[in-house]
């Protein structure tokens, strides 16, 4: 591959990408690039476009190729931050892979074998491994802003004393909020405690001002814009199961208002079934976790009814009622799981491990599977109700055919016409094409090391 990018990399890293992939995307050709000549890099493509080992590669290999430092407080070198707690697991899920690739790759070259531990630090982390981060840290720490945050502001902050590269994934999504700037004060923190300022990595969805957010990640210091040509496809559909939206009603129920008005709640669950019926892998999105897990509920209760040809019983609630107030008894889980924050750490473990498989039909989420996750068996995406905005539905809908080159096919639900205005105009927007608008705030952010 005469001429590429990847010529940079070590036999082994090299053999070991060449032998999984065919040729590097784009994104990647010139985020190693850029990489490699020692600047601040931000990376914008969009889903799909193999952006986070673009980051991780070149992180890689270098510590594949250099021994750890002699001080064990000193040893992550390689410090990545998700705005999600799913994508942060995800990520280490995928490290996997290209470790275990490198590793075989090394000893069947007769080099060294390397040894790069990966740890987490998150909400969801045990207080026993928390402490274990603080005294032996891992090669790679994959963290949140909050925990950053709380581990610059403790005694943990020492085991980041060697850290070396910082790599930020889905800027756009913090860039010009309350938590992105809380989030630019913990880098600036981090640079204060190290020699030198790390070196900074963004990875963006496409955005624009792209200059704004490049200041964003690297206010102080020149970055290397990457940024390709999108190729992205997408699949999209606003989809109305009635004939009229106005003889139904789709806002929750109200006590008292039951019957009042048909409600197109049992229209928009039997269609969705079918359609998590007619493909391998569906992620279903809803705006609230509530209708998240009555959604679940209910699209299980239908795949019962059809596969068994019996009604569930009469204590469960009935679909009209879908979104009223209260608890439901859940149908056995044949069809769908739910996913959000409230469920617990190990169960939302399972439900993604299942999906990414293809051995679970569909998934009932909120915007916890929203950003980055690789969901490699999802091959559409539904949402109900109008996508909070262009970039959360582009963001969505991505997780639908997330491979590179691969279309993503995603369907509407509006529940009432005023929705359906909002679904269209928004469908219409996320068709034109990825250009999510960032506001950052213009502050350049400094501190002291006692701040």
């Amino acid at each position: 591959m005469a001429g590429s990018a990847l010529d940079a990399f070590s036999p082994a890293t090299r053999g070991w990408f060449t032998g999984a992939f065919t040729a590097p995307t784009p994104a990647q050709e010139g985020a190693w690039r850029a990489i490699g000549e020692g600047s601040d890099v931000l990376v914008v493509a969009p889903t799909g476009s193999g952006k986070t080992l673009a980051a991780f590669l070149a992180a890689l290999d270098e510590l594949a190729g250099e021994p750890p430092p002699a001080e064990a407080k000193k040893r992550c070198r390689v410090l990545y931050v998700s705005p999600l707690k799913a994508l942060a697991v995800d990520v280490e899920r995928n490290l996997r892979s290209p470790l275990t690739g490198i590793r075989q790759e090394s000893v069947r070259l007769g080099r060294p074998e390397p040894e790069i531990r990966v740890g987490t630090r998150s909400g969801d982390t045990p207080a026993a491994e928390r402490r274990t981060l603080a005294t032996r840290p891992p090669d790679i720490l994959i963290t949140t802003p909050e925990s950053l945050f709380l581990m610059l502001t403790s005694a943990t902050r020492e085991a980041l004393r060697g850290v070396e590269t910082v790599i930020l994934d889905e800027v756009h999504a913090v860039a010009g909020t309350k938590r992105g700037a809380h989030l630019a004060l913990s880098l600036e923190r981090l640079d204060e405690l190290l020699d030198r300022p790390a070196r900074r990595i963004g990875l963006s969805a496409t955005v624009r001002p792209v200059d704004e957010v490049a200041r964003f990640l690297s206010p102080r210091r020149k970055v290397e814009i990457v940024q390709p040509p999108s190729g992205k496809e997408f699949d999209l559909s606003v989809v109305v199961p009635v004939e009229d939206l106005g003889e139904l009603g789709g806002s929750p129920a109200q006590e008292g208002e039951a019957g009042e008005r048909p409600s197109i709640w049992p229209h928009v669950e039997e269609r969705i079934t079918d359609l998590v019926q007619a493909h391998r892998s569906t992620i279903v999105f809803a705006n609230s976790r509530r209708l998240a897990e009555r959604l679940c509920n209910r699209l299980n209760e239908i795949a019962y009814e059809r596969a068994t040809g019996e009604a569930l019983p009469e204590d469960h609630s009935p679909a009209e009622l879908m979104a009223e107030s209260g608890a439901a008894r859940g149908a056995p889980a044949l069809l769908a799981r739910a996913h959000h924050g409230s469920v617990s750490k190990e169960q939302r473990a399972l439900v993604e491990e299942d999906l990414k498989a293809g051995r679970l039909p569909a998934v009932v989420a909120t915007s916890s599977l929203e950003l980055g996750i690789d969901m490699g068996a999802v091959d559409l995406v539904v949402q109900v109700e109008s996508p909070p905005s262009v970039a959360s539905g582009l963001q969505r809908v991505g997780r639908a055919g997330h491979q590179v080159g691969a279309v993503s096919t995603g369907v509407v639900f509006p529940k009432y016409r005023g929705d359906l205005v909002q679904a269209a105009v928004v469908t219409e927007r996320m068709r034109e094409g990825p250009s999510n608008r960032c506001g950052c705030p213009p502050t350049r952010w400094t501190c002291s090391p006692s701040s």
